[in-house]
């Protein structure tokens, strides 16, 4: 009755229903593992944007982190091809010590940042959603988040209906995801443009905006709430609630 395509950014589905797709290089390949910090991050995500790109640690189990570490595409050969204490001095010095010193670096992984962005969401009985949707730059971890919103939207509306690939509601599916879509992938792209690309006329701006983000509480609750997803009719069940 519906064919749903989640199938990641090179979508088989996507590609199999005749839906072209938006390409942006973004020049930057992000390299995952996994490191130990010194310190217990107690269960924080941390993200420092830098001219090379951001690199992140996000918690896991076992006091490990998960490190996210962008550099730009031309040197991600010589990355890849470090050992792993040149690899682990590399990150040391584009995190910095919030966490003390990490080791015992895992397995990397490569990936080459690219935005991705379907033309259409919805074909004959079929929709895409997350990635196969929209894949955005990694920068402020918002692409899952968005691919969660796609999934409950999806979900509160064929659960109410009798024919789950009915073209009004697939319609409706995508009016609804559009204001939500368009505004993430427009923050993800203007994050990237402010805070890590080379600028150096503007970076005492960029460190001034960054500030006010960490010191003015309405702006913070302004972006926390876009960044939630917050815009058009989001899905109910991602909505506040408040006792």
């Amino acid at each position: 009755a519906l064919l749903v395509g989640a199938d990641g950014t090179e979508s088989f589905v996507r590609s199999q229903l005749g839906i072209d797709a938006e390409r942006l290089d973004y020049e930057q390949t992000l390299f995952v593992a996994t490191v130990t910090p010194e310190h217990d991050h107690a269960n924080r995500a941390f993200e420092r944007f830098s001219d090379a790109g951001p690199v992140a640690l996000l918690p896991l189990a076992e006091r490990r982190c998960g490190l996210v570490l962008t550099v730009p595409g031309e040197q991600a050969e010589t990355v890849a091809a470090l050992g792993d204490g040149d690899f682990i001095a590399l990150a040391q010095q584009r995190f910095g010590w919030k966490l003390g010193r990490l080791t015992r670096p895992g397995k990397r992984h490569p990936y080459a940042i690219r935005r991705v962005a379907a033309r259409q969401l919805i074909g004959p009985r079929a929709v895409l959603v997350g990635n196969a949707a929209q894949t955005v730059h990694p920068i402020g971890a918002q692409g899952f988040n968005l691919g969660l919103r796609d999934a409950l939207t999806l979900s509160e509306l064929v659960a109410a209906a009798e024919d789950p690939g009915a073209a009004d509601l697939l319609q409706r599916y995508a009016a609804r995801r559009a204001p939500d879509r368009e505004g993430t992938m427009a923050m993800s792209h203007g994050l990237v443009r402010l805070a890590c690309l080379e600028q150096p006329l503007l970076a005492p701006l960029r460190s001034l905006a960054l500030l006010a983000y960490d010191r003015v509480s309405p702006l913070q609750h302004l972006l926390a709430q876009h960044g939630m997803g917050f815009r058009g009719e989001p899905p109910h069940a991602v909505l506040e609630r408040l006792p």
